[in-house]
């Protein structure tokens, strides 16, 4: 699976964008891949994080073939939490706030791409 973000990765440049997506492959999916219970790995415990939060259908948006539905910045904060938000954050160099609009600008894309069948990996 890491391979597939690796290549998701190449995608991106510029040192914003890089800090993001290395946030995300590092402290995200990885913290998710140690408490994985369910089916689906890393993406499988986000998306219940996610629908833990009340927002599952915008993770199952990312996830299905159709459009993917946008998530506003104080909700990405609030799904992460705040503990792993500040280690992404210290991490990355960037605010909270900051990070946390980026979060929503290419977590939705990061989905989407490890998910091209519309659904998680096993």
């Amino acid at each position: 699976m890491f391979r597939i973000i690796q290549f998701i990765l190449s995608f991106f440049s510029g040192s914003t964008k890089a800090k993001v997506m290395d946030a995300i492959t590092g402290s995200l999916m990885k913290g998710m891949a140690k408490g994985a219970t369910s089916g689906g790995g890393p993406l499988g415990e986000l998306m219940k994080q996610f629908q833990e939060k009340g927002q599952g259908d915008i993770f199952g948006s990312w996830v299905g073939s159709g459009p993917n539905q946008a998530i506003d910045a104080k909700h990405m904060q609030e799904v992460i939490g705040d503990e792993k938000m500040e280690e992404m954050s210290q991490s990355t160099g960037l605010s909270n706030a900051q990070l946390a609009e980026e979060l929503a600008k290419y977590l939705p894309k990061v989905v989407d791409k490890m998910t091209p069948d519309g659904k998680l990996p096993e």
